[in-house]
């Protein structure tokens, strides 16, 4: 079923939405306002670039809605409680690199032990807690981002790419998903437009208030108790700056994997991922659209790694070690840290490397040529990073 441009354009008005999560939530102060003109371009860009389906509408319309009645919910809890701006966050470890290079595992094994804190689905979702909640029962954000399409989805090239469940750790890039003004944001949904328009926008905004989210997580869970955040995104990689600036004692991990394998593979993904919402799009518009993005993210970042001398907070890994050594990998992390990585805390990251074979939800097949790309092309855009950190 086609949707038309006008009913794309009633349903995304920004007034309307506005007043649905003031209403919704019973609060009328965002705050800072910031967020107004990204959001309102967001979904101008949306209905310019109609690609929506009915059920996709409706996911846009939740998550929108979902964003502004956490900010809503997080603005009042700020104000009544200031001590949340004083929560130390400033020491994470952060994975980062192309998309599909090993990120998730890494992030997965790093978040095992006890004496981490964790970036849980179910709280990325939703980072403000409902007025309902009881202290005695499980938080009814569980079970609410248990149902999101996401986590729910029956589209197996989903869960074979990245699988999903609303206790498991996750991209904090989800987060920025509340600023309306990241790239995270065009992983949702296919919208040329507005990537056009959000790469050429500082990051430092963003990122600042994201990381007041972080610490509003941190205080909930009752403060940072030598607990450092395990925190992944691979949108991290185009913004450097802003994540030294956010987190100035963080230890990065890069994960590194060989473009002609990372840049099919992630067009795959987000056609998959794509597909919960938009009506089937030329492949060849996705392979053009993935490599423009990763093109710009990876150029800012070698950029920004050697002029910012990066090197002494990096742990750069293979693709290879992070498949049959990530133990090592981890120890190497902590080493660069100054913490110990303790007994405990390697037999946790063990024991789940050991019970989470590659695969387990579906392999996820893909090409080059399925989205109009070929190896000539993707050595020629990321040869400066191949040369440095790919072995062939």
């Amino acid at each position: 079923m086609s949707l038309k441009t006008t009913e794309v354009t009633s349903a995304l008005n920004v007034e309307t939405l506005i007043t649905q999560a003031q209403e919704t939530s019973g609060l009328r102060d965002f705050g800072d306002d910031s967020f107004m003109l990204p959001m309102q371009k967001l979904l101008e860009c949306i209905v310019q670039d109609s690609t929506l389906h009915p059920e996709g509408l409706a996911s846009i319309v939740a998550d929108v809605q979902r964003c502004l009645v956490n900010r809503l919910r997080f603005q009042q809890d700020l104000q009544a409680h200031p001590e949340i701006s004083q929560e130390d966050v400033d020491d994470p470890i952060i994975i980062l690199g192309l998309g599909r290079s090993g990120t998730t595992k890494m992030q997965k094994i790093l978040s095992a032990p006890d004496d981490v804190q964790k970036m849980l689905f179910w709280r990325l979702w939703n980072p403000a807690p409902f007025s309902q909640a009881q202290e005695d029962q499980a938080d009814p954000r569980i079970a609410l981002a248990g149902t999101s399409n996401l986590v729910a989805t029956d589209n197996n090239a989903v869960h074979a790419a990245h699988h999903m469940e609303e206790q498991e750790v996750d991209e904090d890039w989800l987060l920025y998903l509340l600023t309306f003004d990241d790239t995270i944001w065009n992983q949702l949904v296919f919208s040329p437009s507005y990537l056009d328009w959000v790469t050429e926008r500082s990051s430092s905004g963003p990122f600042a208030y994201t990381k007041t989210l972080v610490q509003y997580l941190q205080w909930q869970d009752g403060g940072k108790r030598d607990r450092p955040w395990v925190m992944k995104g691979v949108g991290y990689i185009a913004n450097m700056k802003s994540l030294i600036s956010s987190y100035p004692r963080a230890t990065i991990l890069h994960t590194h994997r060989d473009p002609l394998v990372t840049i099919p593979s992630w067009a795959k993904f987000v056609s998959a991922m794509w597909s919960l919402r938009s009506k089937p799009i030329d492949k060849q518009l996705i392979g053009q659209q993935v490599m423009r993005y990763w093109d710009w993210a990876m150029d800012r970042y070698l950029h920004d790694r050697d002029k910012m001398n990066l090197a002494s907070c990096i742990v750069d890994a293979r693709y290879e070690d992070v498949r049959k050594n990530p133990i090592g990998i981890a120890q190497e992390v902590y080493d660069r840290s100054g913490r110990s990585l303790n007994a405990p805390a390697k037999q946790a990251m063990a024991a789940w490397h050991n019970s989470n074979e590659q695969h387990r939800f579906g392999k996820h097949e893909y090409s080059l040529a399925e989205f109009g790309l070929n190896e000539a092309m993707i050595n020629d855009r990321f040869a400066d990073y191949i040369t440095r950190f790919i072995e062939r």
